[in-house]
């Protein structure tokens, strides 16, 4: 991508602006605007003055900046046709006036040029103006704190105006101007000829048959070159617009001369200035536009001024940016330097305390006199709780126990031996017969020595003298 171009995407677009047309006629200036807030004069006459000077005039005092588009007749600019060349269409506007050297006076670098191609034909139809004219007007937009935009010509206007004719020939007068007879294939002029010898008014009470005669003799000539020239073009229907004729009249007149239909443009006879600047809006960007890019003055955003003011902007800011290091800098220079005197400080604190610590380290044979007497505490901790361990039975010894087993005391059962300590009791005897041991366990609930007591284990079996003999083991953790 082009500098330039990447340049023009980030211009500031103008939005908001109202729109002003003026349609210049050789004897009066007319406008128009998108706003209809403007106070702006429908027509000027020209007079005897400039009208570059009237349009002057009249921008001076708009109350806002606006676009300007200018519609100039054919007498400010002329036509050609000529083969079309190999270029790229973005670069005809800076060819042509070099390819239009041969056909006119004028010098190539005074010309600006527009054009575009003819239908099913290798040509192109040219329009070419004055670049001092296209620079003036400019100028005068400048001056007034508007904008020119676009530089348009009367013959695309007037291809809007046919209603629903596409193809068609138009015979137009402006006031004071010469007849012009245009044809237009898809609303495009192809052809333009100015009828010389041809006075107004042609129909009327002032003028007589001779007249209409000879605008016929040129319209039929006219009409059969181009019946001959245009190819794939059909141009039946001639329609009149001419300032200071009757034209309905002049219509019916012409229809019984020429070889096509002929019907009037506008049958109110209305203005051709007013025709023109009613439909100049409707002109869009691919019509002929002889105020072309290249020319337009372009705001140079790299001027010597401004980059003085960036470098100016840049170095300011590379001043603060500067400037917020340093302090931030010696803020943390300042902290770094609190925290390093507290560091110090504590260091200092750390060894004092060292010192105070070896001071308060007990001596060795004060550890091992230590180390004693947590033995012996330990040791006589475990002999407290080996007496405290001991039970109310244990304080007043077995002898209760001795008597509960007397008090069930019977004939089938006789106890060998008795086994007792805190948590147990085992006892091994005789019995008489195997069903007498579970029963006199039972007996056990009825003592309060004996209650509570469980046992774990009951071994029963016979002795050499096949007395039945049996054993009880208490279950441990139990009274």
């Amino acid at each position: 991508m082009e500098l330039t171009s990447l340049i023009d995407k980030f211009k500031p677009k103008r939005s908001g602006q109202s729109r002003v047309y003026a349609v210049v006629q050789p004897h009066a200036i007319y406008f128009s605007s998108d706003d209809s807030s403007l106070d702006i004069p429908d027509k000027l006459s020209i007079g005897q003055g400039e009208w570059t000077q009237l349009l002057q005039d009249v921008l001076a005092k708009l109350p806002q900046s606006a676009e300007l588009d200018v519609v100039l007749h054919p007498g400010l600019y002329q036509d050609f046709q000529i083969d079309k060349p190999n270029l790229p269409k973005e670069e005809w506007n800076s060819a042509l006036p070099f390819l239009l050297k041969d056909l006119t006076s004028e010098r190539v670098s005074d010309l600006v040029a527009d054009a575009f191609e003819l239908p099913n034909t290798n040509k192109l139809q040219v329009y070419v103006v004055s670049k001092s004219l296209v620079l003036n007007l400019n100028q005068i937009a400048l001056s007034q704190g508007h904008v020119l935009d676009r530089v348009l010509i009367e013959d695309d206007i007037w291809g809007l105006l046919a209603g629903e004719l596409n193809h068609f020939l138009l015979l137009q007068r402006s006031e004071q101007g010469s007849y012009q007879l245009r044809a237009y294939v898809n609303n495009r002029c192809v052809f333009h000829r100015t009828l010389r010898g041809v006075i107004a008014p042609v129909s009327g009470p002032e003028s007589g048959d001779l007249a209409l005669d000879g605008a016929a003799l040129e319209l039929q000539r006219s009409i059969d070159y181009l019946s001959s020239q245009l190819k794939g073009a059909s141009l039946h229907h001639l329609k009149i617009s001419c300032d200071g004729e009757d034209n309905l009249a002049l219509a019916d007149s012409l229809a019984d001369r020429v070889s096509v239909k002929v019907s009037s443009l506008d049958d109110d006879n209305t203005e051709s200035g007013v025709l023109v600047v009613s439909q100049a809006n409707l002109l869009r960007a691919n019509y002929i536009n002889l105020y072309p890019q290249h020319l337009k003055p372009k705001k140079e955003y790299l001027t010597l001024g401004y980059m003085v003011a960036s470098w100016c902007v840049v170095a300011a800011v590379l001043l603060l940016v500067s400037g917020f290091f340093h302090y931030q800098a010696s803020q943390l220079e300042q902290s770094l330097a609190s925290h390093q005197a507290k560091a110090a400080t504590l260091s200092s604190q750390l060894s004092r305390l060292q010192v105070q610590l070896q001071k308060h380290q007990p001596a060795a044979e004060k550890v091992a006199a230590v180390a004693r007497l947590k033995n012996e505490i330990q040791s006589k901790k475990d002999s407290l709780k080996a007496v405290g361990e001991y039970d109310e039975s244990q304080q007043l010894g077995y002898s209760g126990v001795m008597k509960s087993l007397a008090e069930i005391g019977r004939n089938d059962i006789s106890l060998n031996s008795i086994t007792m300590n805190a948590n147990s009791l085992d006892i091994v005897g005789l019995a008489r017969n195997a069903q007498a041991i579970p029963s006199w366990i039972n007996q056990f609930k009825t003592e309060l020595n004996l209650v509570g007591r469980t046992f774990e284990k009951l071994k029963i079996s016979r002795n050499e003298q096949q007395l039945i003999t049996f054993e009880l083991k208490s279950k441990q953790g139990t009274n």
